[in-house]
């Protein structure tokens, strides 16, 4: 926590010390030493995670969360919002954001990438000023470049989904509490209680920081005189912040069983097992917890023991909360909202040392994270969700090779069928390959019974009537790209939908690609 001083120094002696230019030289040398240029401890963070974020953007391909963001914001405001009364809620906020967003500025790969890149980035800062005002201007500034070396953070910049803006407000948050505990008053306890508000609209699940938070207020009200407008300010701040996201909880709560009633109930090794897929990394991930167990060598326990408590104590009792819920919220993207905890504690660990010692322990780390850093930005780098634990449940679909043999084998007048396995067709095969394909290429989907946009619902469903969908169009050609077929595309239809297209088209050809098949249909 952040230092205040009560009483006044004694009385001293001045010390006399030899002038001229020469010392004047020792003095202003020693004042850098003392006192870094303050704009660096927050500018450098926020620089260098901007470039990691920035760093071959347009490379990975999208994967099936992120072309469920890309179907949801292509839609009409009174279209996007009807959808969210059926599912998905909790990203409601973002998909706003990023429907007036590309409508701005379009939707090639870095464009929709963008806002959660800037996202991290100022999240970057706010880690330097947090760690600043718990442990000082070296720690916070070592703890923002920390925060810009983890793996995660360059991961999801990169991600069309909502977790850097979570990120973005966790951080912001810790901030805005730090200076409210300084100073209170209803100006700042207002100021705190926006980012909370922000939190909960971005990720319901985020707000259990707020225990972390509950707990600081109490270590700062019992060393500061137990003044009581402390946690009088912060309960009614944090009741002002949670209590605006009360529509969402309504209304997110009745979606939880379809969305993620998929996520396993967590077991208790999971408490130990899941930093690694926090951090993106194995060995930062053993780095950070020495680097922050080393913050509690310094003077400021009291920073320590919060700092502690914030990096740790939401994990805890999300899983907690999982056991007993319905649903499982155990998962490594909602837990990224402690990685500006971590950050800070780690800083201020590494902190103790010289600014050499500091520089050091940087560059090691950088270098240590190279790879980890790399394969975040492999094209097929976002379907590995729970890296460094391999995905073995599917195979990351690779739609931009799929739409890029789709667009070689092009002729006007040919159309489209999609195979996913499923009725309605969840995994984005049509949104995906059709957002690779070229401008010049339009290929109505024969089997396309209602949209995403239509259900008011995330995805597309098959039509019910095959075969006079077939007749309607009479495409001479049909490309059927298909998800996983095992060699034979039409198994990833349903039976009636199979047949139809074999009874009027002949396959002429079949490539694969990661996760994907492509098959040519020519009319009999």
């Amino acid at each position: 926590m952040t230092r205040t001083d009560h009483a006044a120094p004694p009385a001293t002696e001045p010390a006399v010390e030899q002038l001229g230019p020469r010392s004047a030289a020792r003095r202003a040398r020693r004042a850098l030493r003392r006192r870094p240029i303050s704009g660096l401890v927050w500018l450098l963070p926020l620089l260098a995670t901007l470039a990691s974020g920035l760093f071959r953007i347009s490379t990975p391909v999208l994967w099936h969360d992120e072309l469920a963001t890309l179907s949801v914001i292509r839609r009409p405001r009174g279209a996007l919002l009807d959808m969210l009364q059926n599912v998905d809620a909790v990203h409601g906020a973002y998909y706003l954001l990023m429907h007036y967003w590309m409508v701005a500025f379009g939707e090639s790969p870095a464009v929709l990438r963008l806002p959660t890149v800037l996202a991290m980035a100022a999240a970057a800062a706010c880690v330097a000023l947090a760690g600043k005002r718990m442990f000082g201007a070296r720690a916070g500034l070592t703890a923002g470049l920390v925060f810009a070396l983890i793996p995660a953070v360059t991961r999801y910049a990169q991600e069309i989904r909502s977790y850097s803006f979570v990120v973005l407000v966790a951080a912001l948050a810790l901030v805005l509490l730090l200076r409210a505990l300084e100073r209170p008053g209803p100006v700042r306890w207002f100021c705190y209680a926006l980012p909370v508000a922000a939190a909960g609209w971005f990720h319901l699940v985020s707000l259990v920081f707020l225990g972390a938070h509950a707990f600081g207020v109490a270590l700062y009200w019992w060393k500061d005189r137990r003044n009581w407008r402390l946690p009088v300010g912060f309960t009614l701040a944090a009741c002002l912040g949670v209590a605006s996201t009360y529509p969402l909880i309504k209304l997110a709560g009745g979606q939880a069983g379809r969305q993620i009633s998929w996520i396993p109930k967590p077991q208790l090794s999971d408490l130990a097992g899941i930093w690694p897929q926090v951090f993106c990394s194995t060995l930062l991930a053993a780095v950070l917890f020495l680097a922050a167990a080393f913050a509690w060598g310094g003077d400021r326990k009291q920073s320590a023991l919060f700092g502690t408590v914030a990096a740790v104590m939401p994990v805890v009792a999300i899983w907690v909360i999982s056991q007993r819920a319905d649903v499982s919220y155990f998962m490594p993207k909602y837990l990224f909202f402690v990685l500006p905890a971590w950050a800070v504690m780690a800083g201020a660990g590494i902190a103790l040392v010289r600014w050499r010692g500091v520089v050091a322990a940087l560059l090691v780390m950088g270098v240590m994270v190279v790879p980890d850093h790399l394969t975040m930005h492999r094209p097929l780098s976002h379907a590995s969700y729970t890296y460094p634990e391999a995905v073995t449940w599917f195979k990351p679909l690779d739609y931009r090779s799929a739409a890029e043999i789709v667009a070689a084998g092009y002729r006007p007048g040919d159309a489209a069928a999609y195979g996913q396995q499923k009725q309605e067709l969840w995994w984005g095969v049509d949104t995906g390959v059709a957002y690779y394909l070229p401008d010049r290429i339009e290929l109505p989907d024969v089997l396309l019974g209602s949209s995403g946009e239509q259900r008011d619902d995330l995805w597309p469903a098959l039509t019910p009537d095959p075969v006079k969908a077939l007749d309607t169009l009479a495409a001479p050609r049909i490309w059927l790209v298909s998800k996983d077929d095992g060699g034979d595309p039409f198994t990833t239809l349903p039976p009636e939908h199979a047949k139809a297209l074999q009874d009027r088209y002949t396959q002429t050809d079949y490539q694969q690609v990661s996760g994907i098949s492509v098959a040519l249909l020519v009319r009999r």
